[in-house]
């Protein structure tokens, strides 16, 4: 067998055990939904069953019969704080914004002593947005609900204690900074509260550490701490750190924090000094961590998961620093230090931050060349269903980076480049529908049908993604949040990257990743430049090809840079010495 012959098979057997997997669990997934709709009908009054049949009916990617599942729990069943719980989990993640805060005011009247209930009333944000002036009528929401919040915490009891810890264990500040706005008022706000219901369960973790003495020789303790020590974005942008620093003046301790593990989380154990996992269990790595005598801790991210807010509220280190796996200030009165980049950051940088900002050379990262395995993706672009003979644009980031006032990018586009077909993803299909509907709205102003420019397809396996960026011509940046690990990845696949600088760092990533590779002319200084560059691409084969091999030329510049580990080193030096 020849080996084109050979890669074919492996692409066939790779493609057929993925699809048998696949099915094997769809098919456990139905049985589980049949079973519990089979116990409703005997008991339509169990929450519990409610709750097992929407998260089956999710599983399956049925959203809005998960949705119907939970209405009709809440009519059926006596109140019931799990049953509300669920339903507003599951509609903002739908984005029924509305129909979440509706559920929190009733659960809250139902259940007054359930602070969740409390934040969530006031802190429920959107998933996407209609328009611009939904973003300003949320924000002034949030705002007054999270000040209203403050002044009415009461920590006087230990019950009134434990129940606000038990909200705090369950809610996460992550919608506000899609707003596009300066956060760290706010943040600072929320913060505050969260600093102030830790302090008060945990005051033994509270007070100012000495820094441990360095004895001539001796190693500098730093301690890595994120719920995501698995193939999550967090851990690919910062393995580089754990690997790369210096084992003969640092000893490096990985704290995992979440549930999931997978072969890259047996890379970070293998990286660092001491691994040590504690799934969901805040006493546990907070005692750690403190044991272990760390004279920095290094939250890797804060934002995305509410235990990372709670442990990083509290001192465990004498100096503790917040890196950019959630690219916005923490606004927690322990977080020291914010490690960034300094081509990411614009001038006035500091104004953005509670925390004091440090910035490493370059994108800040050591970053590996992704290894590409193009002989096993074989997709060609109608198993995606795009157009063969389609300018294909990717733009692959999360919908909730997608800001309103933006989408006429893609319809001016469009009219500039009649081949052009956009590719979107989103996993939900209430969300799906909705930002179609947005898009809808872009497209016919300018006397275009969205259906027939557009493709919003699911969630994509890494290697179906891969394969995707492979068979696409350009991938389109997202306007004020960018992309960075598929930023990245498209690099690394050859695909030529549009994108416009941002106010914020949040906004800059792939700024800073096409200035450190040297394809800076793909990097618009306004919108009317990004639909310039992005047509022009899509018509001159020639430019596109000249701009990929720019791209090629630089990748020694861009991955595996290591002077960020350097710096990186010689910042934990100093602080280390000077406290």
């Amino acid at each position: 067998m020849d080996l084109p012959a050979r890669r074919q098979l492996c692409r066939e057997l790779s493609r057929g055990e993925a699809a048998n997997l696949e099915s094997e669990r769809r098919e456990r997934l139905r049985r589980s939904l049949a079973d519990s709709l089979k116990a409703l009908k005997e008991d339509d009054r169990d929450p519990i069953g409610y709750c097992r049949a929407a998260r089956c009916h999710e599983a399956l990617g049925q959203h809005e019969d998960a949705i119907a599942a939970l209405e009709k729990g809440l009519k059926c069943c006596m109140p019931s704080p799990r049953l509300y719980r669920e339903f507003i989990w599951f509609a903002e993640k739908s984005n029924r914004t509305e129909a979440a805060i509706e559920a929190a005011q009733q659960a809250q009247s139902l259940f007054p002593e359930d602070f969740l209930m409390k934040l969530k009333a006031a802190l429920i944000l959107p998933r996407l947005y209609d328009t611009p002036e939904d973003v300003e009528y949320y924000r002034r929401r949030f705002a007054g609900g999270l000040l209203k919040l403050s002044e009415e915490l009461l920590l006087d009891t230990p019950d009134a204690k434990r129940r606000a810890l038990g909200g705090i264990a369950k809610h996460v500040n992550f919608f506000l900074a899609y707003q596009g706005r300066n956060d760290r008022e706010l943040q600072e706000q929320y913060g505050k509260l969260v600093s102030r219901i830790m302090a008060a369960n945990y005051p033994q973790w509270t007070e100012p550490l000495p820094m441990p003495p360095v004895a001539p020789g001796g190693k500098i303790r730093i301690g890595y701490i994120t719920p995501f020590f698995w193939n999550h974005t967090v851990t690919t942008l910062f393995l580089g750190w754990i690997q790369e620093q210096s084992r003969s003046s640092f000893d490096v301790y990985a704290y995992h924090v979440g549930d999931k593990t997978d072969s890259v989380t047996e890379e970070v154990q293998r990286a660092a000094t001491e691994f040590c996992h504690f799934p969901g269990d805040l006493d546990g790595v907070c005692n750690r961590v403190r044991s272990d005598n760390l004279h920095v801790a290094v939250f890797l991210d804060v934002g995305m998961n509410p235990i990372m807010a709670q442990i990083a509220s509290l001192r465990l280190a004498p100096i503790q620093c917040v890196a950019w796996g959630h690219p916005v200030t923490s606004g927690l009165p322990n977080a020291d230090y914010f490690i960034s980049s300094a081509l990411m950051e614009p001038v006035e940088a500091q104004d953005h931050y509670s925390e004091r900002l440090v910035c490493l050379p370059g994108i800040g990262i050591s970053y590996p060349k992704p290894v590409i395995p193009q002989a096993l993706l074989g997709r060609n672009r109608e198993e995606f269903g795009i157009r063969a003979d389609a300018i294909v644009y990717l733009s692959s980031q999360s919908t909730f980076k997608y800001r309103p006032e933006h989408d006429d990018v893609f319809a001016h586009i469009a009219r500039r480049v009649p081949a052009a077909h956009f590719v979107f993803l989103e996993r939900n299909k209430i969300v799906r529908s909705d930002f179609r509907k947005r898009l809808g709205g872009a497209f016919a102003t300018l006397g275009l049908e969205a259906s027939e420019y557009c493709t919003i397809l699911p969630q994509q396996s890494h290697f179906d993604y891969w394969n995707l960026s492979l068979v696409s011509d350009v991938f389109l940046d997202s306007l004020e949040w960018s992309g960075g690990r598929s930023t990245m990845e498209a690099v690394a696949c050859g695909l030529p990257v549009v994108t416009m600088p941002g106010r914020f760092m949040r906004g800059r990533h792939s700024y800073a990743i096409l200035t450190q590779v040297g394809a800076a002319d793909t990097i618009a200084h306004d919108k009317s430049a990004f639909i310039d560059i992005a047509a022009r691409l899509g018509v001159d084969h020639q430019w596109r090809h000249a701009v990929v091999h720019r791209m090629e030329a630089g990748y020694p510049s861009l991955y595996s840079d290591t002077r960020c580990v350097r710096e990186l080193e010689e910042f934990f030096r100093h602080v280390a010495d000077k406290k």
